[in-house]
């Protein structure tokens, strides 16, 4: 019995060995299963990676447009504000009727009759007709328009009716009669240039 309990005494370092062998071969064994799951990742975290940067490169490109039509946009915007600042602010019936009268005058028309209409808003502008009734002739009228599109204000000339006339009056030209609606405008203080930059959407990533 005696001699038994020293064989295995005398075995036990064995033991303790063999035990510590089998540990650190366990724990070789679970670290090579795990670089080997974190090996059969690395294609897919390399694709995933890939992905990202390809939409990160998108939403890149994409905000660079969009401050690109930014500015496009606000230069558009300027352009219209600057061109609305140009019509007058009100449109002044005495004014106008005043210079038809003068250059109907001047170029010695005759009968002359204008009558305004009302004023009409648009997007941009604020119009109103004016109804020009007279006779003259056709040379007349003509230079009557040339010095309407060379006025200081702006100016449409909308519709033109002509007529012959029968006078008494003998002379080198056929007087006729006129009918025609010129068109004044001033800028229409409501409208405002919608930049629309609050309304750009990014893309999802």
């Amino acid at each position: 019995m005696k001699d038994l309990v020293n064989k295995i005494i005398g075995s036990v370092h064995f033991i303790i060995i063999f035990y510590g062998l089998y540990g650190a071969w366990v724990l070789y064994d679970e670290h090579t299963i795990k670089m080997e799951e974190l090996n059969n990742q690395f294609p897919t975290m390399e694709a995933e990676i890939a992905t990202n940067q390809k939409k990160v490169k998108e939403i890149q490109e994409f905000v660079k447009k969009t401050e690109e039509s930014k500015v496009r946009v606000e230069e558009v915007a300027k352009n219209i504000e600057a061109a609305q600042r140009q019509l007058p602010a009100e449109i002044n019936d005495g004014q106008i009727i005043s210079f038809f009268n003068k250059e109907i005058t001047t170029l010695n028309i005759k009968d002359p009759s204008v009558t305004p209409g009302d004023e009409k808003p648009s997007l941009y502008f604020i119009s109103k007709d004016y109804l020009v009734k007279s006779k003259g002739t056709f040379l007349q009228f003509l230079v009557f328009f040339e010095r309407i599109g060379a006025a200081d204000r702006i100016y449409n000339v909308k519709k033109i009716r002509l007529s012959n006339t029968e006078s008494t009056q003998r002379g080198r030209f056929q007087m006729i009669s006129s009918e025609f609606v010129v068109e004044a405008f001033r800028f229409n203080p409501a409208f405002k240039v919608d930049r629309g930059f609050q309304n750009v959407q990014t893309p999802n990533p």
